[in-house]
């Protein structure tokens, strides 16, 4: 019998020897872009996400999000719509704290965009404390479910929750990053106890995944060097190593989105044993090659990437594009232990084809070992 999609990502993610190079694609803002503007292609009218992947002959990359609801002990929540925007109010007995949000998926995104978050002064801190305190999840996976039944062996439904770390999520949710640091030096002895509250949040959020189906959590991503290579060592790196080892104990791997600027935290993240290193994007994009990435990393950490995504766009011929993934593959060689995927998603003007055309590449030039 033949090996699925599935079987391969996950083979090579667990550092197994596989005969191919496996090749899981993600086209959610491309797909979601053309939707919304009803400018798919014609043969591509009324597909969906797998479908579309699956006629490109390649693996599926598809994204979900949470496996829990959220519910709030003491607290009022008052939301308000006004289209695009969305305003959520959190009335507590400490405070009241609103974020406010903007999701358009025609422009492509699958998740909103936070114009406003909760944490505005120091003033705020009792709020936060206590919808921290009281925030209950309950487990809901049908919605997940659904989408693996949709995928089936054809590829990998990745589930992007707990979605960041409980300094991240304080970082980008709660604070932002410019205020995050102001905080964290006028403030410190606050921000390490919301940490510790996170910390208890993102908790519920792993033993819920710890009891589902889901084989491969995402416990964070997004990350720039600019930015995290300050709080890493001391906030991110203790944090991953304690939950690989809780979600290793229950059979699962753990894989972080790395689709930033990353070439400061790349000696670090060998310290995390994070077992995938996903939406890997190199030079072009970025200032790292994916040679050198390989050389600082060896076969350590399972790579899932490697294509940027401004390769898919039409400024690149296709002589360009083809000759990019032929010297992926040389990079990589001998080629275990490597997932190949977009850096990290095929934007709203790549050219659909070129996505198939990598599986015709790794076709021809991708069996294991590669040879240079």
């Amino acid at each position: 019998m033949a090996i699925t999609q599935k079987q391969k990502i996950l083979a090579a993610a667990r550092k197994q020897a596989v005969d191919k190079l496996p090749f899981g694609a993600r086209i959610d803002v491309w797909y979601n872009y053309h939707s919304g503007h009803d400018t798919l292609p014609e043969k591509y009218r009324g597909w969906n996400i797998p479908d579309i992947l699956r006629d490109q002959g390649v693996g599926i990359e598809l994204r979900h999000g949470y496996l829990w609801k959220v519910e709030y002990r003491d607290t009022e929540v008052v939301v308000r719509e006004d289209p695009p925007f969305t305003t959520t109010e959190y009335r507590t007995p400490k405070g009241t704290v609103s974020m406010k949000t903007m999701f358009t998926p025609q422009e492509g995104p699958w998740v909103p965009y936070e114009l406003e978050l909760p944490f505005k002064s120091a003033d705020d801190y009792p709020a936060i404390e206590h919808l921290l305190k009281n925030t209950v999840l309950v487990p809901y996976l049908d919605d997940y479910l659904k989408k693996v039944e949709m995928v089936g062996e054809d590829g990998m439904v990745i589930c992007s929750a707990p979605e960041y770390s409980p300094m991240q999520e304080i970082m980008r949710k709660i604070m932002g990053y410019e205020m995050f640091f102001y905080e964290l030096n006028d403030h410190p002895s606050k921000v390490e106890h919301l940490y510790e509250l996170m910390k208890g949040v993102v908790w519920q959020k792993l033993k819920i995944l710890a009891e589902s189906p889901v084989e491969m959590p995402m416990v964070c991503g997004n990350w720039s060097d600019d930015i995290h290579t300050p709080v890493f060592r001391k906030y991110f790196v203790p944090w991953f190593q304690e939950v690989g080892e809780f979600l290793h104990s229950k059979g699962k791997l753990t894989l972080a989105h790395i689709d930033g600027e990353m070439k400061r935290l790349i000696p670090m993240f060998l310290e995390t044993g994070i077992d995938v290193a996903e939406a890997w994007s190199p030079a072009p994009m970025t200032s790292v090659t994916t040679a050198e990435l390989r050389k600082a990393w060896g076969d350590r950490v399972t790579v899932w990437g490697g294509v940027p995504a401004i390769l898919f766009e039409p400024q690149y011929s296709d002589e360009e594009f083809d000759a990019y993934v032929k010297h992926l593959l040389q990079e990589i060689a001998p080629g275990y232990n490597f997932i190949v995927g977009m850096g990290d998603n095929l934007a709203f003007d790549g050219k659909i084809e070129r996505v198939g055309r990598i599986a015709e590449l790794i076709d021809k030039y991708g069996r294991l070992p590669i040879e240079v």
